[in-house]
């Protein structure tokens, strides 16, 4: 798929991921939006990137993504990417009585829902385009559960498992959508999570934000499928052969390393 004069629609754009595709798509000649909840994060997101379009969206709020869809309609009619980047990551103790059910479900809404919400208000218009595509950026986690990060873990396999079923459904209709998984292992430029900032865990599973986007694009460009990023490609394989134990092992040592650093 050619990724010049495309109109892309990128969530959760204001910074991380999303930002640094934006940027990218912006410097290759499309138009690009990116959306957020936060008025003033847009307004400094564009005012640090002239010509990327801005605009206001809760991926979380059903609402809030059919006015989504409705202006974009409007005034972007040739909309032929989605880019389902929006995410957020809670690190919690199940045992932690003072963790709220709201918050449990928190990532779910956006990480979750938000995917789901976006996909199916945008499908029609993508549908009308020639050739149209849809990213799905999931996580290493889509592979194996990070144990001091359980919802966010279900979340991103939840996202995996609904890209494979939004292919199919797509094909079955015979429509020129293509579906591709982004699955990057930890970005620490993203600042989402500090669990892994020091020490041999980073270096191993640590991959940096410019080379994600230089790998992503190109997948994209080629049509891939699945897109398994540095040490996703690792975990992915080993999973194949020992899933148990690899998941056992991983979670005690992140759940000790969360342990001393508290």
């Amino acid at each position: 798929m050619k990724l010049n004069n495309r109109t892309i629609l990128v969530t959760g754009g204001t910074s991380g991921i999303g930002s640094a595709f934006a940027k990218r798509f912006h410097e290759m000649g499309n138009t690009v939006i990116i959306t957020g909840r936060s008025q003033k994060r847009i307004d400094q997101a564009v005012k640090n990137n002239p010509g990327i379009i801005g605009m206001v969206a809760d991926v979380s709020d059903a609402k809030s993504v059919e006015q989504l869809a409705k202006e974009l309609a409007k005034h972007y009619p040739k909309l032929d990417i989605v880019f389902n980047n929006a995410g957020i990551i809670n690190e919690f103790d199940l045992f932690d009585e003072s963790i709220t059910y709201e918050y449990l479900i928190s990532e779910i809404n956006t990480n979750l829902n938000g995917t789901i919400y976006v996909t199916k208000a945008l499908l029609p218009l993508l549908a009308k385009q020639r050739e149209a595509m849809i990213v799905n950026v999931t996580s290493l986690l889509a592979n194996i559960t990070v144990a001091n990060a359980p919802t966010y873990s279900a979340t991103k396999a939840g996202i995996h498992m609904f890209s494979d079923a939004l292919r199919e459904q797509i094909r079955y209709k015979g429509k020129n959508i293509h579906v591709m998984e982004l699955c990057p292992p930890v970005i620490s430029e993203t600042n989402l999570t500090d669990t892994y900032d020091e020490g041999l865990m980073n270096k191993l599973i640590s991959f940096p934000l410019t080379k994600l986007v230089n790998v992503g694009i190109k997948g994209m460009l080629r049509n891939k499928l699945r897109v398994n990023v540095g040490f996703t490609k690792v975990m992915r394989f080993s999973m194949k052969f020992a899933p148990d134990f690899i998941t056992h092992t991983w979670g005690q040592m992140i759940l000790k390393q969360g342990n001393k650093e508290n």
